[in-house]
């Protein structure tokens, strides 16, 4: 149980350095992923490792679905995020096409570049709020 609260707490101060930085320096942000973009292909490193990760995010789901039916925790947050890791998962080992595929569609409907960047502040405070929640998670159970 220990572990699976400093998870949450780690990724509760990840959160908060991005929803920091999208608030205050999202130029920052933008620089990191163009450079990002160049070095690193994301759709071809998916499909190389698409089973590791598809693993890797069935085991997420695991945990979180798991977390929240042993532990008296009233958000059902837990178990959303579990049942998406779950779907995005299983979509990777059976059929990692689709997700390319939506991913390609959703790119054509709207930019998120530009989505993320005119939202920045909305989303910073969204992430700041996520790990405020986790941090609080983990410090009322530990």
């Amino acid at each position: 149980m220990e572990i699976f609260l400093i998870i949450i707490f780690i990724i509760g101060i990840i959160s908060a350095i991005f929803g920091v930085l999208l608030i205050f320096a999202p130029d920052l942000i933008i620089k990191v992923e163009e450079k990002a973009n160049i070095l690193y292909m994301t759709d071809t490193t998916f499909l190389k490792n698409r089973i590791p990760i598809g693993i890797v995010m069935l085991g997420i789901s695991g945990f979180l679905s798991y977390t929240y039916s042993i532990v008296s925790i009233n958000e059902i947050t837990f178990l959303l995020i579990g049942i998406i890791a779950g779907i995005f998962g299983i979509l990777l080992l059976v059929s990692p096409n689709t997700i390319l595929v939506l991913e390609r569609q959703a790119n054509k409907i709207y930019m998120t570049d530009t989505f993320f960047y005119e939202n920045r502040i909305a989303i910073g405070i969204a992430l700041l709020l996520a790990s405020g929640f986790m941090i609080k998670t983990y410090l009322s159970f530990s």
